[in-house]
């Protein structure tokens, strides 16, 4: 964890610009692509807000440096769909930002985005919350998805 979320969302973001600038492959734009850049970056923005108001009202942490900090398991709200609602927010902003660039070759960086956070940030984040909640955690994982 020694990678923070925010700077691998804005370096995948980098990897998204410089695919469609330097390797672009097939290339669209449009008034529906502009719809869909907007709707993705709301949502992204309102997963975001969302789960950060939920720990917020949970007294929790939401460093995602110091996950072992947590003083609750929270389970309710976009936490009964998804693990990891900021980070999904941040899928989104990026598949927004992918979006507005306006090549397919862009959209790698969402997997990379994906698979960095899975392996640099949540499974550490998951055994420290193992740590800290028990059996809790392991049922909460059974019932709900990692992302979705």
């Amino acid at each position: 964890m020694k990678v923070p979320p925010l700077v691998q969302v804005l370096v995948a973001g980098a990897f998204a610009w410089g695919l469609s600038e330097g390797l672009p492959v097939w290339q669209f734009d449009g008034a529906l692509v502009t719809v869909a850049v907007w709707i993705a970056s709301i949502a992204g923005a309102g997963f975001l807000a969302i789960a950060l108001n939920i720990f917020r009202i949970h007294k929790t942490t939401f460093d995602p440096l110091n996950p072992s900090k947590a003083q609750k398991l929270v389970v309710s709200g976009l936490y009964r769909i998804t693990r990891n609602p900021m980070y999904v927010g941040m899928a989104f902003l990026l598949l927004g930002w992918c979006l507005y660039l306006g090549d397919v070759i862009a959209f790698l960086a969402i997997a990379l985005f994906v698979v960095s956070m899975n392996h640099l940030q949540i499974k550490a984040e998951e055994s420290a919350l193992q740590d800290n909640f028990g059996d809790d955690y392991l049922r909460y994982t059974q019932r709900v998805r990692r992302w979705l």
